[in-house]
């Protein structure tokens, strides 16, 4: 909930260009995507465990699996096992990101359309959009009525915020 005070987010326009991240920001990236690469979900345990705190993965913190993050991952996932989680992820990542300041926080947030909504320039932009919706937020919409894609957040110190798809 937003009160009357709260920082107005301050968003970038999209970028591709990841030599402008900063260093840290590049570092859990790079260490994310080493361990999509795995195809194994149980491998993004090595970048969750690097943050000092854990990511989130939803909104709402009540999961029947418990606290285990690799087990939250793996309900959210459709396949009960990770692997969407881990399709997921990838295209989330190889699309733009938008720079988000938020007060004296500063988050780098992907897939940049999420914040920064534009027509897909052709059908394979679209389709490439369409891979960062899980399965489960398909039936679903946003607020602005577009499917929910997952997002992916992680803060100029390399801190990784979060991992979801909620408005």
């Amino acid at each position: 909930m937003k009160t009357k005070n709260a920082p107005k987010d301050v968003i970038s326009e999209p970028s591709a260009d990841l030599t402008a991240l900063p260093a840290p920001v590049r570092a859990i990236r790079d260490k994310i995507l080493a361990a999509l690469e795995k195809n194994d979900v149980e491998a993004l345990r090595i970048p969750i465990d690097w943050n000092e705190v854990r990511p989130l993965f939803a909104k709402s913190g009540t999961f029947r699996a418990g606290t285990d993050p690799i087990e939250i991952l793996k309900v959210l996932s459709f396949d009960k096992k990770g692997s969407e989680t881990i399709a997921v992820a990838r295209a989330v990542f190889a699309q733009p990101y938008v720079r988000i300041v938020r007060g004296p926080v500063t988050l780098y947030e992907w897939p940049a359309f999420a914040r920064r909504p534009t027509p897909p320039a052709d059908e394979d932009e679209a389709c490439a959009r369409w891979a960062c919706v899980r399965f489960a937020d398909l039936p679903r919409s946003n607020a602005e009525g577009r499917p929910r894609p997952t997002r992916i957040a992680i803060a100029a110190d390399g801190v990784w915020h979060y991992f979801w798809s909620e408005d």
